[in-house]
Formats: C-alpha cells, sequence, structure tokens
C-alpha cells in the first residue's frame, strides 16, 4: 500500500458518528473556501471526508496553471483533488503524501480540541500544461472535528509564490504562531525504545511468545505493548504498524 493509500484508509476507516453539526455548518465552511479562493486569487479545497467529495473552488492562479476554469467550483467525488495533484511534480507529490501522513500522527498526539489549531504547510512545484514550472505553498488544515475525535472536513489551500528562500516544510500552531519544522518532527516520540523494538520483531515475523523470550519478558508484557503501537500508530493490525512504521522512520 503506498502513502496515499494509507492516508485514504486513515481517513475513511473512521467512525463519524451520527452529529450532523458538522453537516449543518458545511455551507459556512465553503462559503470560506470559495471567498478565500477569490480574494487571494488562490485555489482551494475542502473535502467531506464522510460524503467522500471535494468542494473546489478556483482563483486567479488556476488560469496561470492552465486548468479548466469554466466554473469557479466544482464538486468531484472524491476526497482527493487529483486534477491538481496532475500538475504537481511526481517527486512531490510523493513528499507531499508523506508529510501530511506525518502531520496526522502529528496532531493524534493533541487534544482534539486543538487539531484545527496546527496546519501543516510545504512548498511544491507544479507544471503548467506549457511546461513552465511555479513554486506553490500548500497548507492542509483538518477542520470541523467531530466530537469523537475523527476528522470530518480537510481544508487545502494552493498560493503561487515567488519566495524561493523559504521552500521548507513545517507545522504551525496558528494561537501562537510557533513554527515547528517539518524536519524536527520524525515521529521517533511516537512509540518508545522498546516498542521499536517489539516492531522490528514483528516485521521480521516473530511471533509474541518468541519476542517475549528474546527480551526476557512476559507474554502479556508483550501484547500489552502490542495494543499499546497499534493505537499509537492508528493501525488497524500489526502488518499495517510495521508498514507505518517504515513510512515515518521508525525501523
Amino acid at each position: 500500500m503506498d502513502v496515499k493509500n494509507e492516508l485514504n484508509d486513515k481517513f475513511l476507516s473512521q467512525d463519524f458518528g451520527n452529529n450532523d453539526r458538522i453537516s449543518e455548518n458545511l455551507n459556512s465552511y465553503r462559503l470560506f473556501a470559495s471567498g478565500y479562493a477569490r480574494i487571494e486569487n488562490a485555489i482551494a479545497v475542502l473535502s467531506d471526508l464522510k460524503e467522500r467529495k471535494s468542494y473546489i473552488y478556483y482563483g486567479g492562479m488556476a488560469q496561470t496553471l492552465g486548468m479548466d476554469t469554466k466554473s469557479q467550483c466544482r464538486c468531484v467525488d472524491s476526497i482527493w483533488e487529483d486534477e491538481i495533484f496532475r500538475c504537481i511534480s511526481p517527486r512531490d507529490m510523493e513528499r507531499k503524501h508523506l508529510e501530511e501522513l506525518k502531520f496526522i500522527h502529528f496532531i493524534r498526539t493533541k487534544t482534539k480540541q486543538d487539531y484545527s489549531n496546527y496546519y501543516l504547510s510545504s512548498v511544491l512545484t507544479m507544471i503548467d500544461r506549457e511546461c513552465h514550472r511555479h513554486l506553490v505553498r500548500h497548507r492542509v488544515f483538518y477542520v470541523g472535528i467531530q466530537p469523537n475525535g475523527s476528522i470530518r472536513l480537510a481544508l487545502c489551500l494552493y498560493n503561487l509564490t515567488d519566495d524561493k528562500s523559504d521552500t521548507k516544510s513545517y507545522i504551525c500552531e496558528s494561537v501562537s504562531g510557533k513554527v515547528l519544522p517539518l524536519e524536527q518532527h520524525n515521529c521517533n516520540d511516537l512509540v518508545s525504545k522498546r516498542e521499536k523494538e517489539i516492531l522490528r520483531f514483528i516485521d521480521e515475523g516473530m511471533l509474541s511468545k518468541e519476542i517475549s523470550e528474546s527480551l526476557s519478558i512476559s507474554i502479556h508484557t508483550v501484547n500489552r505493548h502490542r495494543q499499546n503501537i497499534l493505537l499509537k500508530l492508528c493501525a488497524s493490525n500489526s502488518i499495517e504498524a510495521c508498514r507505518i512504521a517504515k513510512q515515518l522512520n521508525l525501523i
């Protein structure tokens, strides 16, 4: 499973519950996205992860990239803005998805009330129809948080930039303005040293009994660590946990 599919699985497998408060406020979020695209000449994408659709709003930069802008808004039956993705260089596309996976794991370490206070910012190279390259500042916000902590809405903002001196990716806490360079958030603190050892053994195909003997700990302790690993990595099983751990450079 590649990183995009990993993200897709994490978003769509959430328990959204029966709370319709976000649905009632969806138009407010759509108005914000539309207004931002128009005022900033940007592209704004509001993705409804529960309904599995996205609303794409086109500002002036869409014409610069040679996109079809007959309509200022387009609704697609996907949580991904593939029309925009096709303009992003393949190398940056892979990096974008990996950074978003790291961001998901970062905000999961925060309280659900604080999810919307953080955003991920990165610079991507986008290529227009005439093969001209453009730098674009891309920001991701998770909004519309459900009472159980599931993420209902994702807002992606794309702005053209000519600032070649500021191309690093970072996480920003928007209330204080504090910036955490993404390379500093290497996810190493997501799991403990012991849990990393157990992850490596699991990845080698070892059973809990074999792991307990190798580490001289009880099977009960091994199984407790395994459950903690699944919770911390938001994984549904050990195979998925190992895959995520490798993508996050934990093992």
